[in-house]
């Protein structure tokens, strides 16, 4: 482990385990949180303000620009927005050159389960009619959501996404991976309680075993070719090798990555890690194909 890797990996631990706690109050989380927003953007992405479906939404534009990314950003269903995810999907927008739409949908527990996939469906159905190549994106949580995005999808008449790219996602709300117990020790950033608690908020009365709600148990034969990064060290490892495997089951074209020694959504040190700013570059990779 290098010497920087060593510090953020502290640093996260600090910062951002402490408070992703189901003791601090949703509202403080989302604050704290929110102030990544202060973080600089990368060069070159013009960002504007814009709404798909009438649903707040951050428009992220490199130059150049081939095609568009319907990203869904995470938080456990309870916190996040545009502004805590702005850097890293403005450095994913400039990698792979598609311009991006951070969605600000609906959060829990103020708006449970089924308002962040009813948002993500009909903003992807408003993008259908700017974009043709269009590719849904998501971490942790929206990297949940965006596999139950592309289950809905594929219900509809509307043209499926020509790819799907996971980084780190939540994908069961049930919390039943290996991985939730056997990395608890080793993960510098989330902690079980955390995710239970989100999870009976956004569920609400919904079984979390519901597919729209844990997608790792829903039908996947429909989705997208697909890429997933996830870290060795974080508690959610099982629910990216477990969707893996359901995916390959289901005959979808899927590519797990894991990065030794690296944590949930590594992707967001991509200024700093060498680890992180690989995997954006690898996105673009397989973006290209």
């Amino acid at each position: 482990m290098s010497m920087m890797q060593s510090v953020m990996r502290r640093l996260v631990t600090l910062t951002v385990k402490s408070q992703l706690n189901p003791r601090v109050p949703v509202t403080t989380q989302r604050k704290r949180l929110d102030l990544l927003r202060f973080t600089p953007m990368p060069g070159g992405i013009k960002e504007s303000h814009t709404e798909l479906a009438a649903i707040p939404t951050r428009r992220l534009t490199p130059t150049p620009c081939y095609g568009a990314i319907l990203y869904l950003h995470g938080g456990a269903y309870c916190t996040g927005s545009p502004d805590s995810h702005r850097e890293m999907v403005g450095r994913i927008a400039r990698t792979t050159e598609r311009e991006a739409f951070i969605l600000d949908y609906r959060l829990a527990p103020e708006a449970p389960y089924p308002a962040a996939l009813d948002d993500a469906l009909a903003a992807y159905t408003d993008l259908l009619s700017r974009h043709q190549d269009i590719v849904i994106m998501g971490d942790s949580a929206g990297g949940g959501l965006a596999m139950a995005l592309a289950e809905a999808i594929s219900k509809t008449d509307y043209a499926q996404p020509n790819a799907m790219v996971l980084m780190s996602p939540w994908c069961d709300l049930t919390c039943s991976g290996l991985t939730i117990e056997s990395n608890r020790r080793i993960d510098p950033m989330l902690h079980p309680s955390w995710l239970t608690s989100s999870a009976e908020m956004y569920a609400a009365d919904i079984p979390k075993s519901t597919p729209g709600l844990s997608p790792l148990f829903g039908d996947m034969s429909g989705y997208p070719r697909t890429l997933i990064q996830v870290g060795s060290d974080e508690i959610l490892l099982s629910d990216s090798t477990r969707a893996e495997t359901a995916m390959k089951e289901a005959g979808v074209d899927v590519t797990l990555q894991i990065s030794e020694g690296m944590w949930h959504v590594f992707q967001f040190h991509a200024a700093f890690l060498k680890s992180s700013k690989k995997a954006v570059y690898r996105i673009g990779e397989f973006l290209r194909q």
